[in-house]
């Protein structure tokens, strides 16, 4: 099967996703158990943990078999619109060529490539 992004976008968004998912993940030691951010912010790095195993697949990287049913794909596609639209948000508060401007325009790009690996595998 042929990626539908260059090598250098792959890894681009890894490295967008990763960095989320490390802040996502020093966060939720913060927050009160069983409450609804902890709730959805797990949510949130399991969305970025499958995006990141759908990234290494499409890099051919050695990885694990990627299990995901229904559900999870449609958890990591509900976290990511909402992601999406919470970056999109706050873009234009940030001055273009800003190191704030930098990382959300990175990071939508990244939520893009994880949408579509994900929809990909939805219709698998």
């Amino acid at each position: 099967m042929e990626s539908l992004f260059s090598e250098f976008e792959l890894c681009e968004a890894a490295r967008a996703i990763a960095s989320t998912r490390m802040k996502s993940e020093k966060t939720i030691l913060k927050l009160k158990d069983g409450s609804a951010q902890q709730r959805m912010t797990a949510r949130g790095i399991a969305a970025y943990s499958l995006a990141l195993q759908l990234i290494a697949r499409e890099l051919g990287e050695p990885c694990e078999p990627i299990a995901c049913d229904k559900v999870s794909l449609d958890h990591a596609t509900e976290v990511y619109a909402s992601m999406t639209t919470r970056v999109e948000a706050i873009l234009p508060k940030f001055a273009a060529g800003t190191p704030q401007h930098t990382l959300a325009v990175r990071r939508l790009r990244a939520f893009e490539i994880a949408r579509a690996l994900i929809r990909r595998e939805q219709g698998q």
